[in-house]
């Protein structure tokens, strides 16, 4: 997806404020598995020695050592201590940004660093600065972190489930609806207008929609909503109601179903959990 393309996500971390939220350097065993999460932050994550496997939404892979992987926010993640060599020593942080939600960014982007011990030592730096606890400390890791997120994104490749041969007309067309759907998600009317845009015939159009994205449109443009919807409950003040209408819904009865059969629980929980949660220490130690 052009909107993935890891210059322009670099270009919008490097001109927003990052705040370094969590940083840390550990080791894991076999048969150590995180279960599936939904993170609110990306996060950059370093395999040292060994190797992970790590599953985003439908996407799959197997990291190892020098391998360096950012996860966007927002999707369902999971990862687990691949069996061979049993042991996985790894470095990660996570940080929020202030101006920018990288909203398109729904792909995890993987590079092998050229420098293991330089961004080993970036990693432990991040993780000293963070418990200073100080200002002048957060905004010298800003600096370090994006020095690292630079060297990663300035040499990183597409997305993987983007490499492809070159487009044809209709994979065109397909990408021509694809941005006009993350633009007007919200239209309850946008479906109909997808396969007009593309070019296709509405049959040929659902096709080639499935083979380029793993995707129905209507699967989708669920997705888009359901996390546009999870993002206001934590981020705003919104009231349900004026969640189901921003992201395209007139019935927040039907929206509460498919946010619940989407992430599990209903919209209201969302906001109760974090109206329940304590203030957390500036110093964590929170899981990768």
């Amino acid at each position: 997806m052009a909107s993935q393309n890891p210059i322009k996500v670099l270009d919008q971390l490097l001109v927003t404020r990052l705040i370094l939220t969590a940083a840390e350097l550990k080791q894991r065993k076999a048969p150590y598995r995180l279960e599936e999460s939904i993170p609110s932050e990306p996060r950059l994550m370093l395999i040292r020695h060994g190797a992970a496997d790590y599953q985003i939404d439908d996407f799959s892979c197997r990291l190892g050592k020098g391998q360096m992987i950012f996860m966007p926010s927002w999707v369902r993640r999971s990862w687990s201590v691949a069996s061979k060599p049993g042991v996985t020593s790894l470095a990660w942080c996570r940080f929020s940004t202030t101006d920018c939600e990288l909203s398109d960014l729904t792909l995890p982007i993987i590079h092998k660093v050229a420098d293991l011990d330089l961004e080993t030592a970036s990693f432990q730096r991040l993780e000293d600065l963070l418990a200073q606890k100080n200002q002048a400390a957060l905004l010298e890791a800003e600096g370090e972190l994006k020095a690292v997120l630079a060297r990663f994104f300035a040499h990183a490749p597409m997305p993987v489930s983007t490499r492809q041969k070159p487009l044809s007309s209709g994979e065109h067309g397909i990408e021509k609806s694809l941005q006009y759907l993350r633009a007007h998600f919200a239209d309850p009317k946008v479906l109909r207008k997808l396969a007009p845009i593309a070019g296709l015939h509405p049959k040929y159009y659902r096709l080639l929609f499935r083979q380029h994205t793993g995707l129905t449109p209507s699967a989708y443009l669920i997705q888009l909503r359901m996390r546009t919807a999870r993002y206001h409950q934590h981020e705003s003040s919104l009231r349900v109601k004026e969640v189901a209408s921003a992201v395209g819904y007139d019935d927040p009865f039907y929206f509460s179903r498919l946010y619940r059969r989407f992430w599990g629980h209903a919209p209201t929980d969302d906001r109760k959990s974090l109206q329940a949660a304590p203030t957390p220490p500036r110093r964590t130690r929170p899981k990768a």
